[in-house]
């Protein structure tokens, strides 16, 4: 055998071997980039690189960033990628806005920048303002970058089991999304908008296609744009649909949306009229906005206001879900700060929900189910018997 035949069986010989550790290395890169990718902790993954690229810690961030990403057992490739916020182009930015918040934090207002005060007679002072307002920057955007990592990565994936309720097919589901749509069409560009978004974000909507609507009169207590209405429309276009709300520029959309069914829109105070007998009721984010005696009592009316077989679902956020809970309870206070609405809002324990649903002869069933931005809720959907008090 010549030599260059012996120089092709060596080369022959090392092929699998190369080809093993190219299949091994593209695994371990594969398990890298998809560990703990869950809503949440993405989320946290994307906070901690974030943060750590904005404290001045100059020369030790991909370090401190792969050590703590170690530790609470973090996507590390997320984590590394936040840190990359501290790059040229956005340094100055950085170190300017981290100063000025630190000017703030410490004399209660802003003033002029320059670099000459960090070095300067006061620069152990400057410094520590800069360490300080870095923090806070850091938690800022560091919290915006989590809050878009959670919604991104809860859109792009299915929900978890423990959070989760039956939905209807996706066909079945698109099929009722597209009727809304197509109702919405002509509606003014930012109200169609709010809409589609709405529909894409919120998973009661796939809760709501799920479930048999029942039939006759349909009433939505703070329907806002109306959009439930159209999927208890969905299967009988000439039920009759009943919205209140006191938003009078979405009962205004409401009614110029769902002008060809049989829909009575109108701007009032669900606390202030008298309810018709209905097959269904619907109350979405409305319960919150009024104290616990008044939410109870309009519970009540509403199963007083049922017929037979007549369905009462009503969504409340759940109050057991650890720091879900806590996420979901700050950005309704943020939503409420945001609209002046003038009252914190208040949420009942399910206990007591369902306490008071039982009290009026219904049959209840609880669905928890995390909203994709993300958001923990209880739906209720309750039943009234044949016979009153056979729950």
């Amino acid at each position: 055998m010549d030599q260059r035949a012996m120089d092709q069986a060596d080369e022959g010989k090392g092929l699998p071997v190369i080809r093993t550790f190219q299949t091994r290395l593209r695994q371990f890169a594969t398990t890298l980039l998809k560990e703990n990718l869950t809503p949440g902790g993405a989320a946290a993954a994307v906070f901690l690189g974030v943060f750590i690229g904005i404290v001045p810690i100059y020369g030790f961030q991909t370090l401190v960033a792969v050590g703590l990403a170690l530790f609470f057992k973090l996507n590390k490739p997320l984590t590394v990628a936040g840190t990359f916020i501290n790059n040229p182009l956005l340094q100055p930015a950085i170190v300017v806005s981290s100063v000025e918040i630190g000017y703030f934090l410490r004399d209660g207002s802003f003033r002029p920048f320059h670099l000459s005060t960090l070095a300067g007679p006061h620069m152990k002072e400057e410094l520590l303002g800069w360490v300080m307002g870095s923090v806070v920057l850091g938690i800022i955007v560091g919290g915006a970058g989590a809050a878009i990592t959670a919604v991104v990565v809860q859109v792009k994936a299915p929900s978890d089991p423990a959070f989760s309720s039956p939905t209807l097919s996706n066909a079945g589901l698109r099929e009722r999304v597209r009727f809304v749509n197509r109702l919405f069409a002509q509606c003014p560009h930012r109200d169609r908008g709010f809409v589609r978004w709405k529909l894409r974000l919120d998973r009661i909507f796939g809760l709501l296609a799920a479930e048999d609507l029942g039939s006759g009169t349909a009433v939505d207590l703070g329907c806002g744009y109306g959009m439930a209405l159209c999927f208890a429309a969905f299967t009988d276009r000439r039920r009759r649909l009943l919205g209140y709300d006191l938003d009078a520029h979405r009962i205004a959309v409401a009614r110029q949306a769902l002008s060809g069914l049989n829909t009575d829109f109108r701007v009032a105070d669900v606390r202030g009229f008298e309810l018709p007998p209905a097959g269904l009721i619907l109350i979405l984010d409305v319960l919150q906005y009024l104290p616990a005696h008044e939410q109870l009592d309009l519970l009540k009316r509403c199963c007083s206001a049922l017929l037979v077989e007549g369905k009462l679902i009503f969504r409340v956020h759940d109050c057991e879900r650890g720091v879900w809970s806590a996420i979901t309870m700050a950005f309704d206070r943020l939503i409420f700060a945001w609209g002046r609405a003038g009252v914190r809002p208040l949420t009942l324990s399910a206990a007591e929900y369902r306490d008071a649903l039982e009290k009026a002869g219904m049959q209840v069933e609880e669905r928890r189910f995390r909203n994709r931005l993300p958001l923990a809720h209880i739906l209720f959907i309750t039943t009234k018997p044949m016979v009153e008090g056979a729950a």
